[in-house]
């Protein structure tokens, strides 16, 4: 992948992160056209699709992602979303079992998978696999923080506030 791909990718992700769809569509298209065989922008394609409710969209591109890389647990994550939507629960159940055995603490996976067992009657086990869900979004999220440095100069700079305020009402109390 070139820099330049990569670059186009990252500003799709941008794009469709701040719900910019048709910006977002384009972007990835032109990496696809670049890189035919980029399964993250297909798979991302796929979600633009679901998010406009094109579930026959979605399902070709999360299909292709896979084609194109097999250990793509979101694309699997993703498929099983669509599947579940159609009511297929044994198709989705497997995709998103496939999604777990390569990404075992995938938030989405383990989400989705729970709710699919509550709905089947297994509610213990769906209420399980939620909380699961939870504490690996919780984990993921502090790991992300603690990666990014901007993350880390906002918590920084909150926790500086609030230590301030603290100090400050201890003033204004203990007069």
């Amino acid at each position: 992948m070139t820099p330049e791909v990569e670059e186009l990718y990252q500003a799709a992700l941008a794009q469709l992160d701040a719900w910019e769809m048709e910006n977002a569509e384009e972007s990835l298209r032109k990496v696809i056209e670049l890189d035919p065989e980029h399964a993250r922008a297909f798979n991302k394609l796929g979600v633009i699709f679901a998010r406009r409710g094109d579930l026959r969209q979605a399902e070709d591109c999360f299909t292709k992602a896979i084609t194109l890389d097999d250990q793509l647990a979101s694309a699997h994550s993703n498929l099983g979303n669509i599947y579940a939507e159609h009511g297929w629960s044994d198709r989705a159940q497997t995709a998103y079992e496939r999604a777990l055995a390569l990404d075992p603490q995938n938030p989405t996976a383990l989400h989705n998978l729970g709710v699919l067992y509550r709905k089947g009657g297994d509610i213990g086990r769906g209420i399980d696999l939620m909380k699961q869900a939870t504490r690996s979004e919780r984990t993921r999220f502090r790991d992300e923080a603690r990666r990014d440095p901007k993350s880390r100069r906002t918590i920084r700079t909150g926790l500086a506030i609030l230590i301030v305020i603290i100090v400050v009402l201890y003033f204004l109390f203990n007069r």
